[in-house]
């Protein structure tokens, strides 16, 4: 389940002069604006430069390397989208224990921070499957010659995505695990023909702004009302 942070205490009426609005139409006597606040990452990085993206505890799956493509996903979204120097190095296996044992083993998390130097390491797992979501649709059909409506049944072939995804953050001089995370996304297509791939990397992209928010501040939007005379 993913965390809900709870709002940054700001002075509206400051917030409100020193930000963009984006001023919505309303009933006399209330305006809704549309501001945009600062947030604070979830995980002091305030000393963090160097980061080490590891290996991901992946599911069985008939064509994808889940492990291999969500490290790349995630290494090109740090590399891209934060001021973090990402170290280029092959994603290191995770230690042969159940996950939950895994992720407490301070020792072998901090022999990693020492043989890369990293200030950060970020492991996980990884759950991908997809699902036969077919079934009967009501659709309506305009006639041409009387333009009347007609409702009819139809059968529709659809295919669900589920994507989920744990993520764990190690300082990389002590090994300690500082904070952890969950997420879950689904997506429902048309038809039997989809890219598995393509799929997973749209389900990950879904991901980008709530993981971005661990590690660096976004800001957020949020709605106010104005009562205008």
């Amino acid at each position: 389940m993913r965390q809900q942070l709870m709002p940054r205490r700001v002075p509206a009426l400051a917030a409100l002069l020193s930000l963009p609005l984006a001023v919505a139409p309303s009933l006399a006597g209330v305006v809704q604006v549309q501001v945009k606040l600062p947030a604070e990452q979830r995980l002091d990085t305030a000393n963090v430069r160097r980061v080490l993206v590891a290996g991901f505890r992946a599911s069985d799956h008939l064509t994808l390397s889940l492990d291999k493509e969500v490290a790349k996903a995630l290494k090109d979204l740090i590399r891209r989208k934060t001021g973090f120097e990402l170290i280029d190095a092959d994603p290191p296996p995770l230690p042969e224990q159940p996950i939950e044992e895994a992720m407490k083993n301070e020792a072998y998390w901090r022999r990693l921070g020492q043989r890369f130097n990293a200030d950060l390491i970020i492991g996980g797992t990884v759950d991908y499957a997809s699902r036969d979501e077919s079934g009967f649709s009501e659709q309506d059909q305009v006639m041409t010659d009387t333009l009347q409506r007609n409702r009819h049944t139809v059968w529709v072939e659809r295919e669900g995505f589920r994507l989920e995804l744990g993520l764990y953050f190690f300082r990389g001089t002590s090994g300690k695990l500082v904070f952890e995370d969950h997420f879950t996304e689904e997506m429902v297509f048309r038809g039997k023909e989809n890219d598995d791939l393509s799929v997973l990397l749209a389900l990950f992209e879904r991901l980008h702004e709530s993981i971005l928010g661990i590690v660096i501040a976004r800001p957020k939007v949020e709605t106010r009302y104005l009562f205008t005379e």
